[in-house]
């Protein structure tokens, strides 16, 4: 038996009390004797979010039946991604500055955007020199990271206990493997020029995607294994009105090739599962509508960098494909956003174990 893991009470006036005060005080917000996956019931941002899922949704459903019953253009599917990755992706990693702040203004430490924006570019450029350097194993790393960060949000809030870590990990490896075997030829192709034509990163992805049935079996029956032990240690409530739309876009995305099958994950669930989570944190500040324009600064910047670099690219390298360089430049700037969200959703579930 694994011993259930507690904390001793942290001090009046801690950023754990505050924090959990700040989650749980609201008019429209309980907590029983049970844990519950929900959030706060602020249902305007909940509408809003439920909204644009309900939206993307409906479109990858359309996208994916005529793929089945026809030809589908290459622009489409790159303008579905494109719309998706713009509008709701990019805009939920714009907000990072607002998340820092409300973390180190909650531990009455200073806050300043040129502190904050020299840390990020810093550990950008680590990692950057990271894939100079050793490209297989930065690409092993963004994977594993991606896959955490995917079962964190999915699962947030869950109890800090190993077990539920192990759920969310598994979760989240699921998730990012049943993408990516959306056409296993492209993904071991992307693989090989991403680690520089390392002949055994793409062996492993060909032995993976080959036993793909019986690795997700595996996966599935570890997640439905960690969750039974983890319920006995620290239980929770599964709201199905909640993992419903979950199962529905996985099924959407098993009918539609590799890049919109991405977009409809990452924009269409897990973004607005971010999103609203960053509302939720910054709620005392920022309404939805408000959150949405905060973020547009720097999503006009990033869109901007990557469309004035893609048509230089055009001109300088016509006849090289910028897919593997697009890869390693969205795994650099996403890295210290996975850092920013992480801190966050550890505070948001440590507050919540505190009450």
């Amino acid at each position: 038996m694994i011993a259930r893991i507690r904390y001793p009470p942290p001090p009046q006036g801690s950023f754990e009390n505050n924090l959990a005060r700040f989650i749980f005080n609201k008019e429209t917000s309980t907590l029983t004797g049970d844990r519950c996956f929900c959030r706060s019931n602020l249902m305007t941002s909940f509408s809003l979010a439920q909204q644009l899922r309900l939206v993307a949704l409906t479109a990858g459903t359309l996208l994916a039946l005529a793929h089945q019953f026809t030809k589908v253009p290459p622009f489409v599917d790159y303008a579905f991604f494109v719309v998706l990755v713009v509008f709701i992706g990019i805009p939920h990693g714009a907000l990072d500055h607002l998340v820092d702040e409300q973390t180190l203004k909650a531990r009455n430490r200073s806050y300043s955007l040129r502190g904050f924006l020299t840390s990020y570019l810093l550990q950008m450029a680590a990692y950057a020199l990271l894939w100079m350097v050793f490209p297989s194993l930065s690409l092993l790393l963004f994977l594993v990271f991606s896959a955490w960060h995917f079962g964190e949000s999915d699962l947030h809030p869950a109890p800090r206990h190993l077990l539920w870590s192990a759920v969310q990990f598994t979760l989240g490896t699921a998730v990012l493997f049943f993408i990516l075997l959306r056409e296993p030829g492209l993904t071991g192709d992307l693989i090989y020029r991403i680690t520089r034509e390392n002949d055994l990163a793409r062996m492993w992805w060909a032995a993976a995607a080959q036993r793909a049935t019986p690795l997700l079996a595996i996966l599935g029956a570890a997640i439905l294994a960690a969750t039974v032990m983890a319920q006995r240690q620290e239980p929770v409530k599964l709201q199905a009105t909640r993992w419903a739309p979950f199962f529905a876009v996985l099924l959407v995305v098993s009918f539609l090739p590799l890049l919109p099958a991405f977009a409809l994950y990452f924009g269409g669930w897990h973004a607005l599962n971010t999103f609203q989570h960053m509302r939720d944190y910054l709620a005392a500040q920022h309404t939805s509508i408000n959150l949405w324009k905060k973020a547009m600064p720097f999503t006009i910047l990033a869109v901007s960098f990557l469309t004035l670099s893609g048509l230089l690219w055009r001109n300088i390298y016509p006849d090289v494909d910028p897919l593997p360089i697009l890869f390693i430049f969205i795994s650099i700037i996403t890295f210290p956003h996975l850092l920013v969200i992480h801190n966050m959703l550890r505070l948001q579930a440590l507050a919540r174990s505190r009450t």
